[in-house]
């Protein structure tokens, strides 16, 4: 997850779950999952343009706003933008 812009992204499998304050329900991405040293990549298109999930291990890891911290940190590229954000394992 991600703050301002505030966003989600929840994985099930090869498909993640892309959600923000316009599109609250989510919409399914599919993408193909790699693996390289620590780094966990999802890439996909969304809407016809590249989407790619990216994440690491980061203890450190804030939302900045809560001062929560997180075992992971994350990296989405979406519409053209890139988006930082933490992640936690459920």
């Amino acid at each position: 997850m991600g703050t301002e812009p505030f966003w989600a992204a929840r994985i099930e499998g090869r498909c993640i779950v892309y959600s923000h304050p316009e599109d609250q329900d989510g919409t399914r991405v599919w993408t193909r999952y790699a693996k390289n040293l620590k780094r966990e990549t999802w890439a996909g298109a969304l809407e016809g343009q590249p989407f790619e999930l990216r994440a690491w291990p980061d203890q450190s890891c804030s939302d900045g706003m809560s001062d929560k911290r997180y075992p992971l940190a994350v990296e989405l590229k979406v519409r053209g933008e890139l988006r930082r954000g933490c992640a936690k394992a459920l």
